[in-house]
């Protein structure tokens, strides 16, 4: 990813938006949520997975300074909270430019139950942290999140340290302060070091500077906005007919109608090794003519299709996008020569 400091570090989330009609091809209505009142996007409580110092966490306060967040280690325990009330929405991470995708909330998303209503680009810096008076010299161990050992692999390599896996970052530094093992430390943020009373052995340990990872924001209702906006995302999942070429066929009308797809990943499903089921996210609106046409195209091909969300780009993911599109666009031109 190219990009600079300045946009890395832009984490304005856009609240203006309006409820529509909530659209959605084939798949079971009561899958669908339903569209509540404009601007209901501004939620008293927010849910994270983790607790204080997650990037989550952050995500979470920095999109929604004014609300309150709170921390849980159990996965569908923050899904059920959204669902029952207790909290007006989610925050999760679903990628990260280095790691890929989050692989938890990839496979829960087909189920959940729940609408994506915003998205959240979050700089990353991960620090190796320890209690006070320990050195690098004596690390061993590496605790922290899959994801965030999957983000400093090279970090790890070169100092010959194995990784052990937590529920997250910040429980990550908070069991290291408790086993107290000189041998082990954590991959987490500054905020869970000073949270839990750590020092930083190494600043930034990721495998590149410009590390950051996109939340999704999720409701149990949902909230879209207006089809004349600008800089709108839709996500879906669908299922391809058993026919040779239908996946190609399929996404082939979003090409056909200049229409950017930004995400195609695949679910394997009923225990084959067969991927039928794919999470596809495109820029434009449902209600957009060019989008209608290539959905009209996508459902000829499939045999189910449920929109996950249709919601605004964080400024951070707009800029991004726009800039690698322009990218895209030069290196067509010159026929990909340097």
């Amino acid at each position: 990813m190219r990009g600079d400091q300045v946009e890395l570090k832009s984490l304005r989330l856009d609240r203006k938006r309006v409820a529509l009609r909530y659209g959605g091809r084939g798949g079971d209505a009561d899958t669908v949520p339903p569209a509540i009142i404009p601007g209901a996007v501004s939620p008293t409580t927010v849910i994270y997975h983790g607790s204080v110092g997650a990037f989550a966490h952050i995500a979470s306060q920095s999109a929604f300074p004014n609300s309150r967040s709170i921390g849980c280690d159990n996965l569908f325990d923050v899904v059920e909270a959204v669902r029952n009330g207790r909290a007006d929405v989610a925050v999760l991470p679903c990628e990260n430019i280095l790691a890929g995708r989050v692989p938890d909330i990839h496979l829960l998303l087909p189920d959940v139950r729940l609408a994506i209503v915003g998205e959240i680009f979050l700089p990353i810096e991960l620090h190796l942290v320890a209690p006070q008076g320990w050195r690098a010299s004596e690390i061993r161990r590496v605790h922290s999140h899959p994801v965030a050992l999957k983000q400093v692999r090279r970090f790890l390599a070169t100092h010959g340290l194995s990784s052990v896996e937590e529920n997250n970052t910040a429980t990550a530094a908070a069991l290291i302060k408790q086993r107290g093992d000189r041998e082990a430390a954590a991959v987490a943020s500054a905020l869970a070091a000073e949270t839990h009373g750590l020092t930083i052995l190494k600043r930034n340990i990721a495998d590149t500077p410009f590390n950051m990872t996109r939340f999704y924001v999720l409701s149990a209702r949902s909230v879209v906005p207006a089809a004349d906006r600008h800089d709108i995302m839709t996500s879906l999942l669908f299922e391809v007919k058993n026919a040779p070429g239908a996946l190609f066929r399929a996404v082939g009308g979003f090409a056909e109608n200049g229409i950017n797809l930004t995400r195609l990943e695949s679910y394997l499903l009923d225990g084959q090794f067969v991927a039928t089921r794919f999470l596809c996210e495109f820029e434009g609106h449902p209600d957009h003519d060019r989008v209608n046409r290539a959905l009209a195209v996508l459902e000829r091909q499939t045999t189910r299709q449920t929109v996950l969300g249709v919601f605004p780009m964080h400024a951070t993911g707009a800029r991004v996008r726009a800039r690698n599109r322009q990218s895209s666009h030069l290196d067509s031109l010159s026929g990909g020569r340097p």
